[in-house]
């Protein structure tokens, strides 16, 4: 695959920068906030994203990692990775309001399994979805609440995203497509 399109790292940071401020207008005063990013590309996220909300709202946030292998809805055609993330959410989930964050949002079955999975541990008062980029090809009714990038692909392209979280000059999207 050959690259399409990239996006340099200063409209990354520009897209965290209106996500953070989007959260932080409407939670401020929200007891319980706290960040989860989904394993694996969300990671990474929700690192740069804590570390920017607890800046904003002067307060530690709270960061935790969903990992959905289990709630996938192609497991018997992707089988669970012999390497996976464990979900650790060092955080009271019942009665939380938790951010959900992605790097890049496509179908909305990550979002699905994610969901599952969150609810597996407890009862949150509310949960969010940010993501850094949103794709075309939206196959469920779950819509991001906060979007950094709207992409316009097709089906057959990929998006890749590198985010690094020492080093953000290095950070980069990037579109594949024959």
């Amino acid at each position: 695959m050959r690259e399409i399109a990239k996006i340099e790292h200063e409209r990354i940071a520009k897209a965290l920068e209106e996500i953070v401020e989007k959260i932080v207008a409407r939670h401020r005063d929200t007891p319980g906030l706290a960040v989860a990013g989904i394993a694996h590309g969300g990671v990474a996220f929700s690192r740069k994203l804590v570390q920017q909300l607890t800046l904003r709202l002067c307060r530690d946030v709270p960061l935790g990692v969903v990992d959905i292998a289990f709630h996938r809805d192609d497991i018997g055609r992707r089988p669970i990775p012999l390497t996976s993330a464990t979900t650790d959410l060092p955080f009271a989930i019942d009665e939380a309001t938790v951010i959900l964050a992605d790097d890049v949002y496509f179908s909305g079955r990550t979002a699905r399994a994610a969901l599952n999975e969150i609810f597996d541990q407890g009862r949150p008062a509310r949960v969010e979805l940010a993501v850094l980029c949103q794709r075309s090809g939206r196959l469920l009714p779950i819509v991001p609440d906060y979007v950094g990038i709207d992409l316009e692909t097709t089906i057959q392209q990929r998006v890749e995203v590198s985010l690094d979280f020492d080093h953000p000059m290095r950070d980069g999207v990037r579109i594949l497509g024959e």
